[in-house]
């Protein structure tokens, strides 16, 4: 008796498989149209006036040398080191001290708002561009940075004293460079 049922069970358990017939299901598709690319067409265009008026401040400006960083953003010196050829790396513990202004030269942040700060270069939570910036100053070097509003806060700002979309400019002054020495 036991033998016959598990028969049983077996043949219907196969006859409802084999008259099953799913189609396969399709795999989903997004349409990358809409929202999505008026959303990235804003951004484009967001960013080339920004980088035109940030250009155009540059060319007015005859009084500094600017660099352009190829990340994104641009710097001149305020005090060289030329003694030293040591730059941070990742791992690196910086001393430094920073301010952030808006692109009319309004103070922000100011230095003695944020300190003298211990920065973990790479390992900290500031902006995109603050951590790409400090890697391009030496020990005892100070330059002024502009960034874009895609390079610095971008669109949610810092929820503080920062808005959306605003390009900063950033005076940074490395202090003192201590290398991991893994």
């Amino acid at each position: 008796m036991n033998r016959f049922l598990w028969i049983i069970i077996l043949s219907v358990n196969f006859l409802a498989c084999k008259n099953n017939k799913q189609p396969a299901r399709e795999p989903v598709q997004y349409n990358r149209g809409g929202a999505d690319m008026q959303s990235v067409e804003l951004n484009k265009n967001l960013n080339k006036r920004e980088e035109d008026y940030i250009l155009k401040m540059i060319a007015k400006d005859s009084m500094h040398q600017y660099h352009n960083s190829g990340q994104g953003f641009w710097y001149y010196y305020i005090k060289k080191n030329p003694q030293s050829a040591i730059f941070p790396k990742t791992d690196d513990v910086l001393s430094l001290t920073y301010e952030i202004q808006d692109l009319s030269g309004n103070i922000i942040y100011s230095k003695e708002e944020t300190g003298e700060k211990k920065y973990h270069v790479d390992h900290e939570n500031y902006f995109r561009g603050f951590h790409d910036a400090v890697k391009l100053l030496k020990e005892g070097e100070e330059a002024l940075f502009i960034f874009p509003s895609n390079s610095a806060y971008g669109y949610h700002g810092d929820e503080k004293k920062i808005g959306q979309n605003i390009p900063l400019q950033v005076k940074i002054h490395i202090l003192k460079i201590e290398t991991n020495k893994k």
